[in-house]
């Protein structure tokens, strides 16, 4: 088993939204109402522009050669914060390959690449019942800094923040 990551590519797009949406169907059932689920056009016009385009990047993580895991990331998106703070945007694997080590490959890539660009911090939103997730970012060594919020486009589900200081990168 190869895990490889690298940066999208435009080829990449179609994979990159059905690893979105068939994920988001399977890890937020019950947490997030059914008919919230992202519109698949505007999904796919938004990746291919991220792609496309210079700016946040998106990476994606190929198992044996085959897409199956994306990340996105950046500066922090919330209000006020302070400058030296990234964020981590989404995390998506496809469920047939969770546990299989493709979203701590694609995290240990993105938090790379925050510290080489000068962050000292990341943080991430994940929703509260999502027990899953929650482990998964407290095993990578993230913790929750009590921060809460709801989004109109998750349904009002609420989400909680993480925090993890970043090492300086060389």
């Amino acid at each position: 088993m190869t895990i490889v990551v690298r940066p999208a590519r435009p080829r990449d797009v179609d994979d990159v939204v059905d690893i979105g949406l068939t994920s988001w169907r399977e890890g937020f059932r019950d947490v997030v109402p059914g008919d919230l689920m992202p519109d698949p056009s505007a999904f796919r016009t938004r990746i291919r522009e991220r792609v496309d385009e210079p700016g946040p990047p998106i990476a994606v993580a190929a198992l044996d050669g085959l897409v199956r895991g994306w990340i996105t990331f950046g500066a922090t998106r919330d209000e006020a914060a302070d400058p030296s703070i990234g964020e981590i945007w989404a995390l998506n694997v496809h469920p047939d390959v969770w546990r299989r080590g493709l979203g701590r490959e694609l995290v240990g890539y993105a938090l790379d690449r925050l510290a080489r660009d000068g962050f000292h911090e990341a943080t991430l939103w994940t929703f509260r019942d999502t027990p899953r997730s929650r482990s998964f970012y407290e095993a990578l060594g993230f913790k929750p800094d009590g921060a809460t919020q709801r989004r109109h486009a998750s349904g009002g589900a609420v989400e909680v923040r993480y925090r993890l200081t970043l090492s300086p990168s060389l």
